[in-house]
């Protein structure tokens, strides 16, 4: 069996327009000489090059106890649609017997992986890392997230305005991966400090797919979140129509075009898109949400049409 933990972080990015390929690689080169991955299909869509952090410190389990975890998180960033900014934070948990701790060299030419000296309860670990709350994830992961988001966000090429406000989210998920298992069993939740968690079960999976599907369901839950706000925000029935339209303008021109659930996954991610589609129904609520703001746009249309023109620029 392999344990493999993660922690994505997901926020407006910090510009008001559309970038050029040479400014999103400025903003998500954080390390200098490696490439940024850039494309365009199905949506547009940015990672940074792989960085890395030691740790050195206790990884708790389900029972209370503690084992020394000695290695290295991996991170990077994506940026979707040119809107949606996130950070991940990744790392394999490798059991290691004798409870030694060795020189960094060998943790260097193990990137990604974190040695947990003596005994190891790798489903005990995996619950203990969805359970703890907010500000306390394990081996630092969400104050690496947040250094990788503010790198990002600080970058000169950026013109700090948001044209959509709506809180980051967080997402803390835990993937055990066993030769036996055959088929994928998910269990996504929304607790009620805002953080998102998510347990992953299934067979034999590449890391990268994993931390790609987690990103994937992050991304969504933060647009569906944040069109939420966004219409709560608008105040419908309390304000004028054509006033709510204009508090529902920015959902429109930033968010709406960027629903597209697994559209650059396949495989594992497929399957676990269509488990929660079946219960959460996040595509269902997503839906809803948009049918509700365009038929706001319409009424306020109509009622436009339907005033003296001296009334109708109250309406645009």
């Amino acid at each position: 069996m392999v344990l493999v933990l993660g922690e994505v972080m997901t926020a407006a990015l910090r510009h008001s327009g559309g970038m050029p390929r040479e400014r999103v690689e400025d903003a998500l080169g954080l390390l200098a000489g490696e490439r940024v991955r850039i494309s365009e299909r199905p949506i547009g869509y940015a990672v940074s090059p792989k960085t890395f952090t030691g740790v050195d410190c206790r990884i708790l389990a389900r029972s209370g106890a503690k084992v020394r975890g000695v290695g290295t998180l991996m991170g990077r960033a994506c940026l979707t649609g040119g809107r949606v900014l996130q950070s991940s934070a990744v790392a394999r948990i490798d059991p290691v017997g004798g409870g030694y701790r060795r020189a960094w060299s060998h943790y260097l030419a193990r990137l990604g992986v974190v040695e947990a000296l003596g005994r190891t309860d790798l489903p005990g670990t995996a619950a203990a890392h969805l359970a703890a709350d907010r500000s306390s994830s394990t081996m630092g992961m969400g104050a690496f997230c947040v250094r990788l988001l503010s790198e990002i966000q600080g970058s000169p090429v950026l013109d700090k305005s948001t044209p959509v406000r709506a809180r980051r989210t967080v997402l803390r998920w835990a993937a055990l991966i066993d030769e036996r298992n055959e088929g994928v069993r998910v269990r996504f939740a929304v607790r009620e400090d805002g953080l998102r968690t998510v347990r992953l079960v299934l067979g034999p999976a590449e890391i990268d797919d994993i931390v790609d599907l987690c990103e994937d369901l992050a991304l969504h839950d933060w647009l569906l979140t944040a069109l939420m706000s966004v219409i709560e925000q608008s105040q419908i029935g309390v304000e004028q129509p054509a006033q709510s339209v204009l508090k529902l303008r920015p959902a429109v021109d930033h968010l709406l075009h960027l629903w597209m659930p697994a559209a650059r996954l396949g495989g594992v991610a497929l399957s676990v898109w269509e488990g929660l589609e079946s219960r959460p129904g996040l595509s269902r609520q997503w839906d809803a949400s948009v049918r509700r703001v365009r038929d706001q746009m319409a009424m306020a249309a109509a009622l436009s049409s339907s005033r003296p023109p001296e009334s109708a620029r109250f309406f645009r």
